[in-house]
């Protein structure tokens, strides 16, 4: 009886203040009314993510389909997601990787899971400058919840690309060739890339292409948003 109060004590004293409306939270960095309010993304391709009406593969993937063989997205890449996104990669928000893993966890369990999770690598002198690689920090928080093993030792970033955000539509895909290296041939032939956002594919098309040249039979993406054509 006694820890039971302890605990709802500390739990009542460490609350969260919510990252976009500041009311307490217990348990996340958003408090569960703005959770709520996330533009899920739904009904979408499941080769490439992009929204469809009937969850079938668009046009676009039947025509010109990619690297990989599924993906999957949680949110529209819309505000409030592209603030939060915003402050994972950059500003050290490195407790909304606990959140985005746990949101996402709740749509993947009820899928066939891979069996490793590798999340998308950034070049040693970016990792350096901004101290951690936010694809690997939300790969290990998935790695945790969904029972699955997740390595940095299969894939290697081996040109520092310029970042793609940066860059008009036309010279992504020029940016991102050659731009990864397989570490170990070893790798599971069953496997998910961990990523950010999915905007144009080129990088998750770079990577998956590499490992599909080093053995890999299924590739997945997996994203916290997907940024839409329209937007």
């Amino acid at each position: 009886m006694i820890n039971m109060y302890i605990q709802q004590l500390y739990s009542n004293i460490l609350l969260i203040p919510c990252r976009l409306c500041g009311a307490p939270s217990k348990y996340h960095a958003l408090c569960e009314d703005c959770i709520k309010e996330l533009p899920l993304l739904e009904s979408a391709c499941p080769r490439c993510a992009m929204p469809t009406t009937s969850s079938q593969q668009c046009g676009q993937c039947l025509t010109k389909p990619p690297v990989q063989d599924l993906s999957f997205s949680l949110f529209r890449y819309q505000e409030p997601i592209k603030r939060l996104i915003a402050d994972f990669k950059y500003h050290d928000t490195l407790h909304l990787s606990s959140l985005f893993s746990h949101l996402m966890t709740k749509q993947l369990a009820h899928r066939a899971l891979p069996q490793c999770l590798i999340p998308i690598p950034l070049h040693p002198k970016r990792l350096r400058q901004r101290g951690y690689n936010q694809s690997s920090e939300l790969a290990k928080d998935l790695s945790k919840q969904l029972n699955i093993s997740y390595s940095n030792h299969y894939l290697n970033r081996i040109i520092d690309t310029a970042p793609q955000a940066s860059l008009p539509f036309k010279q992504r895909k020029k940016n991102i060739q050659h731009a990864f290296s397989l570490m170990n041939s070893n790798i599971p032939s069953h496997i998910a890339l961990i990523d950010d956002v999915l905007t144009t594919g080129h990088t998750a098309n770079a990577a998956a292409k590499i490992l599909k040249q080093g053995g890999v039979e299924i590739i997945e993406v997996w994203t916290i948003a997907r940024t839409i054509r329209h937007d």
